[in-house]
């Protein structure tokens, strides 16, 4: 059996497969043993006639007085024996036994046997949990951020009878914070619909006094019951906060964050955001890209990014949406907020987290993005002492690269 992990035990840990799939998959080789049981009795129903016919006919014209006899053995081999066994559907021969489980011989009187043929040719279902994130072996705060990418992946995972308060009761919640969590995560949730959740990164938004900000990236595809198929896919970023325990190990707080609400795309959307957005070079969260649409974007911030694209494909965390509102642990507004910065986690294929080195690609791009003077700030595993940009380094942007620009000036009377 495939190991599987099913959202609400992962507290526990992983479980073996689900009972629901092992028991469509007796019923589909009860049903595949039934219809081979069916085709071998034709198959030699037909020969036996073959048989009997011919050996009529042989006895009318060479013996027409012969008559059989009790002792005369019934023939046990058919022409085809002599060149070969015919084949029938699955590989099996007309003279052999069908091979089943020790569990699913199927007899005239089987229930199964019917139920069996009740089963929609062609039916399928929801695709499997996919694994859980597992931070790499240069993570900072990998256990924060282990954590707080399962309570994103919890909340993301779930089939379409399963409704929003079942869901989060798999989550170690605080009572007072549970109607809270529900209206946060209510975008989250598609009545209805099933729903794979598959971590794509978790990044430190904020680290500070025993609180951490964990900014989870999550891909939720949707689908609905009955089909495999996925119907519709949102990538999010969603504002995970958790707090050091009595035991001094993280525990789950609440969620800032769950990656905002879809909006549609304007038909009058501006060139410039038009073509960040559309940038194949560019990998951006719908929460982002929902930044864009809505106009919360400066231009400047819009301009770097699609010249940065230029140089290198990336892919970004966050612009506003799924970043705390202020720089973590102070009462400063964050760049983010504003509109006028980026959070990039990966240039090509490589992550930050792995990229410390010098003489790594990163390091000659961020090299080119502090000698710009529209950049008002750069924050990475480096700082920069000749860059034209305010340049800082902290355990917080070891595992990406924070890109501010400069506030639009106000137009000139």
């Amino acid at each position: 059996m495939v190991q599987a992990y099913h959202p609400y035990d992962l507290w526990l840990g992983p479980v073996e497969g689900e009972q629901a799939s092992a028991s469509r998959t007796e019923i589909i080789l009860r049903r595949l043993v039934f219809v081979v049981a069916v085709l071998n009795v034709f198959v030699l129903a037909g020969l036996l006639v073959f048989q009997l016919s011919a050996r009529d006919d042989a006895t009318a014209s060479v013996f027409p007085e012969a008559t059989a006899t009790a002792d005369e053995p019934t023939p046990t081999t058919s022409p085809l024996d002599e060149e070969g066994e015919a084949e029938v559907a699955g590989g099996s021969s007309v003279n052999d036994t069908p091979q089943v489980a020790d569990d699913a011989v199927v007899t005239a009187d089987d229930p199964l046997a019917e139920v069996a043929t009740d089963v929609p040719v062609g039916a399928s279902y929801p695709p499997a949990y996919p694994d859980p994130f597992e931070p790499t072996a240069n993570e900072v705060q990998s256990d924060a951020k282990q954590l707080g990418a399962l309570v994103a992946y919890v909340i993301t995972n779930y089939e379409a009878d399963s409704s929003l308060s079942e869901v989060l009761a798999a989550l170690p919640v605080d009572p007072a914070l549970a109607d809270s969590l529900a209206l946060e995560v209510q975008s989250v949730h598609h009545p209805g619909m099933w729903s794979r959740g598959t971590v794509e990164y978790a990044q430190l938004g904020g680290h500070l006094d025993g609180r951490i900000s964990i900014m989870v990236v999550v891909r939720q595809d949707l689908g609905v019951e009955g089909n495999s198929e996925t119907q519709r896919t949102e990538t999010r970023t969603m504002d995970v906060r958790l707090a050091k325990g009595e035991s001094g190990a993280w525990e789950f707080e609440e969620i800032a964050s769950a990656g905002g609400q879809p909006v549609e795309r304007p038909a009058d959307l501006a060139p410039l955001a038009a073509a960040v957005v559309d940038n194949p070079r560019i990998d951006l969260p719908d929460s982002a890209i929902w930044d864009i649409y809505t106009g919360h974007t400066d231009q400047p911030l819009l301009q770097l990014m699609l010249d940065l694209a230029e140089r290198t494909p990336y892919t970004a965390a966050v612009l506003n949406t799924g970043h705390p509102q202020n720089v973590f642990g102070t009462p400063r507004l964050s760049n983010h907020t504003a509109g006028r910065a980026v959070d990039i986690y990966k240039l090509g294929s490589e992550l930050v987290i792995d990229s410390h080195d010098v003489t790594s690609s990163l390091y000659a791009v961020s090299e080119w993005v502090v000698s710009r003077t529209d950049i008002r700030e750069f924050g990475s595993p480096w700082r920069f002492e000749d860059a034209v940009a305010h340049t800082f380094t902290n355990q917080v942007h070891h595992d990406h690269v924070h890109i501010g620009v400069f506030e639009v000036p106000p137009a000139q009377e």
